[in-house]
């Protein structure tokens, strides 16, 4: 698939960013602005819609709605880690996006323990246990990126899983993966900003 530059601004002036972030990668063959795979603010503006609307839950809530706004909360934060993962992948030495956005399709990333994953992967835990996250997680808060990947795959958009495999007995509460969510959500936003001024 041929790369769309109809989006990319030459002029960062040109453009308003609603997620405060301005961050932009520049191809090193055409000089413009890379929203697409390897730009971060493409990554944000996802993740950043997302969570508004997770936020926009009604109150009182139940069960469904906690589970939608799980699900939407784990959108923002996975789309956040494979911001930070591509971001961190694509370096001076590669001279056009679009065979570096093929080539990512394949991208295996390393986690903590040496496993490799690749970045199409849905499972919170994983993302979130990249070598190169850029912050610490700890064992708890990644048993809970697991449970809210389930929220991602099934749980928040069904009320039946798609196989008798995935049915899970109790897990941690939703306030508990409510807090984990919101901070995880924090930390990747600030080691987006810390990229964001580094690039600058």
């Amino acid at each position: 698939m041929a790369e769309d530059y109809s989006n990319y601004i030459k002029d960062p002036s040109e453009r308003t960013i609603s997620t405060g972030i301005d961050c932009r990668i520049i191809s090193h063959e055409t000089g413009l602005y890379l929203r697409g795979i390897v730009g971060l603010d493409g990554w944000t503006d996802f993740a950043v819609a997302l969570k508004s609307y997770a936020d926009c839950k009604p109150s009182p809530s139940g069960t469904t709605i906690n589970a939608v706004y799980l699900m939407l909360m784990g959108y923002a934060l996975e789309d956040l880690a494979k911001c930070i993962i591509a971001c961190k992948a694509y370096t001076p030495g590669i001279t056009d996006v679009t065979p570096f956005e093929e080539k990512l399709r394949e991208f295996k990333f390393k986690r903590r323990d040496g496993q490799e994953r690749k970045i199409g992967t849905h499972n919170l835990n994983d993302l979130y246990s990249a070598k190169d996250i850029g912050f610490e997680i700890s064992d708890k808060e990644l048993e809970h990126l697991k449970a809210i990947s389930i929220y991602t795959q099934w749980k928040g958009r069904y009320p039946v899983p798609l196989e008798i495999s995935h049915v899970t007995s109790s897990g941690p509460s939703f306030e508990d993966l409510s807090a984990t969510s919101e901070s995880v959500y924090d930390r990747a936003m600030a080691e987006i900003n810390r990229l964001q001024s580094s690039r600058s």
